[in-house]
């Protein structure tokens, strides 16, 4: 990422917060603060977007300042989160999350399930297998997932957009950690990579032979150390694993298995999922 747009980027949004979103200041700096990393992927992106890079910017920030007023929407009911406890099977899929608070409520266990209002459960057993699979797959790319596409898996689903939306900010917050460790484990093998290069540019216009010996030396651990992060990368090719999404939404893990199989097996074969083009 270049630091000068990113920079620039920084200072329209202080000149402007309204624009991107942001009621404040004081927002500004905790989404810089929080969402670092998630912003400078927003910027990367932007630069392939060459003819539309400024409205992917000022929608990709608008939706990071999403993110920042729902934490700070969840940091308030972190100390009074409720659950209604009794729900009509028809209005499961159909009434905005705020309907299912009332007086009858009863705390959720878990505190940082808080912060989406009530449990995923409650979805999973009103979803056809099709939108199982199709949540599934939003939460495995929860990482990549736009404002619009958001949207729009919101109404294939059937669930809140709000409630969907919080679900996949606290599927980010569970494997911040885990990207952050990949991302750097990238970061290691590019700089490898690059440093052999330069070794065996070295290698080929090196003249004494005692220069060459340490060159093929040096270069030699170097291709023995990125055969490891290769292997060490080969074992963790994505942040949200399926046992991620199993614990998550209380399903069997086998379950995740085939419903990601089966849209990833179409999608190769570039069969039609007439039933997912039904949904939108």
């Amino acid at each position: 990422m270049d630091s000068k747009n990113y920079i620039e980027l920084v200072r329209r949004m202080y000149a402007h917060p309204r624009l991107y979103g942001f009621f404040s200041e004081d927002e500004i700096s905790e989404a810089l603060s929080r969402y670092r990393s998630r912003i400078e992927t927003i910027l990367d992106r932007a630069e392939k977007e060459s003819i539309t890079r400024e409205a992917y910017l000022l929608s990709s920030m608008r939706f990071v300042a999403k993110s920042v007023h729902r934490h700070y929407y969840s940091s308030n009911l972190s100390e009074n989160a409720y659950v209604y406890s009794h729900f009509s099977e028809d209005a499961v899929l159909e009434v905005p999350a705020d309907a299912f608070f009332d007086r009858n409520r009863r705390r959720i266990q878990d505190a940082d399930t808080s912060g989406i209002g009530f449990s995923p459960q409650v979805f999973i057993g009103k979803l056809a297998p099709e939108r199982r699979r199709l949540l599934y797959l939003v939460i495995k790319c929860a990482w990549d997932i736009d404002e619009e596409l958001l949207g729009k898996c919101s109404y294939a689903l059937g669930m809140p957009e709000q409630y969907l939306f919080n679900l996949i900010e606290l599927v980010k917050r569970r494997t911040e950690a885990s990207r952050s460790q990949i991302h750097q484990l990238n970061e290691k093998l590019n700089i490898l990579w690059i440093r052999m290069r330069v070794l065996e540019l070295r290698l080929d216009t090196a003249i004494a032979k005692s220069d060459r010996e340490e060159v093929r030396s040096c270069l030699e651990r170097c291709r023995k150390r990125y055969r490891q992060l290769l292997e060490k990368r080969s074992h963790r090719k994505s942040s949200i694993s399926n046992e991620f999404i199993s614990d998550l939404l209380n399903v069997p893990k086998g379950s995740v298995d085939s419903g990601l199989y089966y849209l990833r097996k179409n999608a190769q074969s570039r069969k039609p999922l007439a039933e997912y083009q039904e949904l939108g």
